[in-house]
């Protein structure tokens, strides 16, 4: 639910960049990025691609790195109300992207994902 919420977000800012004509290509990137790395992660858990799994942890790492350098560039607008809450929720973005690659490293997903193998594995 929350990747569905963070990726309409994305859709939306990427509209207005497109809207104001004069958006600047990395931070367009970083959208894009954090678009397609959470409709990916979100079709890997809803078709439980095993042979994925490592993949999806690696490339939220990277869009998570991408976030991060985007938070460095939207600074320079920092004291106007709309850079502020960009970011913050450049902020909020990279903090969940961490803590949701800690849930894939968790042993209770891990159990969830890879259930048919772990039960074999213990009979």
């Amino acid at each position: 639910m929350i990747n569905t919420a963070i990726m309409l977000i994305a859709l939306w800012s990427l509209y207005r960049l497109y809207l104001q004509s004069s958006s600047e290509m990395l931070i367009a990137l970083a959208h894009w990025t954090l678009f397609g790395g959470m409709l990916v992660s979100n079709l890997i858990i809803l078709f439980k691609a095993k042979a994925l799994w490592k993949f999806m942890r690696a490339m939220l790492y990277v869009v998570a790195l991408l976030q991060a350098l985007n938070l460095m560039i939207i600074a320079k607008d920092f004291l106007t109300l709309s850079g502020f809450l960009a970011m913050v929720y450049t902020l909020m973005v990279v903090i969940y992207l961490i803590g949701f690659r800690g849930y894939l490293n968790s042993h209770t997903f891990f159990e969830w994902f890879m259930g048919a193998y772990i039960k074999k594995e213990q009979d």
